[in-house]
């Protein structure tokens, strides 16, 4: 069986991090990249190796030498360009979020079953070793009954009002925090914890680009504060920023009846590199780390690549075998399921319940935890 022939759409973070992740595969060849600016993705494609460069994602996707497009442009745009993929015949692996509403998601959910192609979306971290071990551990009740969750995830990011305007800030596009840290978080928790029932929550923006940049511009939301019930009414505070001086990184506490386990990373330059697993006794509180297998690679230029190279093996197995792999483009829905109501929660500034999915529309029996 020969290498599986993968296209590359994005310059940014298709370059900087899914294209290095796939080319360390020994059983990927990736050929093609595309950009909307040519001049950075020749740049790219030159400096990555990669053979043959579009000036538009549909030449990528028209390539019949491309088996598998691996999509990482605005959210906005990942309705057109997944759907254009999966009519092509392509498989794909979608960037989070998977496109801008529940709506988009399912569309997309219900082609790619239409077409019985791979489609799965980049909520990576699923794949980090800490929250594999975590999950094993959840999964085994060795804490007991859960009682609550905490989430915070600061960084001071664009409170140093430096960055010039992107797409990243401009809410039309699908920027700001909700789809940048949010998604994460809202998948990582449904697959750790369970599905999320309602939600209250609170948006603002507190840094931004540089005031030249964005004169006249509505800035997307980059904090964001929320309170989630999950199955069983276990409460979950959120709290997640790229806009806060003196941000302590992501941490992520589960509370049961036995203990509690923590996981953090107070790395600021780096999300992944630095992350631990501790366990809190019961009665002292004192925290013991938790020994997990390293993913290696501590000297990668960004350590989002050891995780994206795990989601890559798994879809490239998926690819080869026919079966289904996580996080699949149904997990994506779910995540956007609850986006949606944490929006409407924002806007109407109340409790707002999420609908429960159902094995027709796309999820779990609303019985079960979200895989």
């Amino acid at each position: 069986m020969g290498k599986l022939s993968v296209g590359i759409l994005g310059t940014g973070f298709g370059a900087k991090v899914l294209a290095p992740a796939f080319k360390t595969l020994s059983d990927v060849a990736v050929t093609a990249i595309a950009g909307q600016n040519r001049h950075k993705a020749a740049s790219a494609g030159q400096a990555l190796d990669i053979p043959t460069v579009h000036d538009s994602w549909q030449g990528l996707i028209d390539d019949e030498q491309v088996e598998a497009v691996v999509v990482a442009v605005p959210p906005s745009s990942h309705l057109e360009v997944v759907t254009a993929a999966l009519r092509a015949g392509k498989h794909v692996l979608c960037e989070k979020p998977f496109g801008v509403d529940a709506d988009q998601a399912a569309q997309m959910c219900e082609l790619a079953r239409e077409s019985g192609r791979v489609c799965m979306v980049d909520y990576l971290f699923r794949a980090a070793p800490e929250r594999v071990r975590l999950k094993e551990l959840l999964d085994g009740q060795a804490i007991g009954r859960l009682i609550r969750v905490t989430v915070e995830w600061t960084v001071r990011g664009r409170a140093a009002g430096n960055s010039a305007w992107s797409w990243q800030f401009d809410p039309s596009s699908g920027g700001g925090v909700l789809f940048a840290f949010g998604s994460h978080v809202v998948d990582y928790l449904q697959w750790l914890v369970g599905p999320v029932r309602s939600v209250a929550a609170r948006m603002s923006t507190r840094g931004g680009p540089s005031q030249a940049a964005s004169f006249g511009r509505p800035v997307a939301a980059d904090t964001l504060d929320a309170m989630l019930l999950l199955e069983g009414d276990i409460p979950v505070s959120m709290t997640v920023s790229n806009a806060t001086p003196g941000g302590r990184g992501h941490w992520l506490t589960i509370y049961g009846e036995r203990g509690a386990y923590v996981l953090g990373n107070a790395n600021l330059t780096d999300t992944v590199i630095g992350t631990g697993l501790y366990q809190s006794d019961a009665a002292t509180g004192t925290l013991c780390q938790i020994p997990v297998v390293s993913l290696g690679g501590e000297r990668v230029a960004d350590g989002r690549t050891l995780l994206v190279r795990r989601i890559a093996e798994g879809f490239v197995r998926a690819v080869r075998s026919g079966t289904p792999a996580e996080p699949s483009c149904e997990a994506g829905w779910r995540a956007q399921v609850v986006m949606d109501a944490i929006r409407e929660a924002h806007e109407q500034q109340r409790w707002v319940p999420v609908r429960c999915p159902s094995a027709e529309d796309g999820g779990g029996s609303s019985g079960q935890r979200a895989q």
